[in-house]
């Protein structure tokens, strides 16, 4: 059975890139054929870059796939989506994503999609983030952060894919910034306890702060792939597929 997940963010910057590409270390390295995509990226300096989150995911998953299919559009603008493709004057056409996505899920076990930014992002005029998951029919895993404002976003997000009856496999949180002191590991505490007794998904984590990654990119990403929290959200994408 072919089958796949797409991860999305409650916010941009929470570590959506972190989360996919140790998915697909660990995976891999499991056996499993793991295709991965990162549809849409904007602020690429050049599309061959190997800090961009399309090659870090592609070099994760051990992947021989063009990156044209991994990453259909990319952008050099650092802002919205819709913002880069309106400056670059290149028009996002969400039949084109799916495309390659069809075409990667004949090659692969498992495809990995990872979304930008959060779900509500534009994409188009009329079309946003959720559409795009909604037409490549995944069920979804929400990357959220530990402390001040993560539940509120968490909440949000959860309830948005639940409109559109969206399937939400887990909420995995991550922690974005160290948590020094008393205050910022009560704050931290807070988010996992009440996310854990509001959600009704199964919330994993928090994933340990891994800093700012750099050059030691692939040396972080082994050590975060085999973090308890990577291996049950891998449990929990290799039954949904059974």
């Amino acid at each position: 059975m072919k089958y796949g997940v797409f991860i999305t963010g409650t916010d941009t910057g929470v570590g959506k890139t972190v989360v996919t590409a140790a998915l697909a270390l660990h995976l891999q390295r499991c056996g499993v054929d793991v295709g991965v995509m990162k549809p849409i990226e904007t602020g690429v300096p050049l599309p061959t870059s190997p800090r961009s989150d399309a090659s870090r995911l592609r070099v994760a998953a051990d992947s021989r796939d063009e990156l044209a299919l991994i990453r259909p559009y990319w952008f050099h603008t650092p802002v919205a989506p819709l913002t880069a493709s309106r400056l670059e004057r290149k028009p996002i056409r969400l039949t084109r994503v799916i495309d390659s996505f069809r075409l990667m899920r004949k090659q692969h076990h498992l495809m990995l999609v990872e979304g930008v930014g959060g779900v509500h992002v534009p994409l188009t005029k009329s079309e946003d983030v959720l559409d795009l998951i909604q037409r490549m029919k995944l069920p979804v895993i929400v990357v959220g952060r530990v402390g001040l404002g993560g539940i509120n976003h968490a909440r949000l997000t959860i309830q948005s894919l639940r409109q559109r009856k969206i399937p939400v496999l887990a909420l995995v949180l991550n922690h974005t910034v160290r948590s020094n002191g008393l205050t910022a590991r009560q704050q931290a505490r807070s988010t996992v306890t009440l996310l854990r007794e509001l959600v009704e998904v199964p919330v994993i984590g928090p994933l340990p702060y891994v800093g700012t990654l750099g050059r030691g990119w692939n040396q972080g990403m082994t050590a975060l792939s085999k973090a308890t929290a990577i291996k049950q959200l891998a449990s929990l994408i290799r039954s949904s597929g059974q």
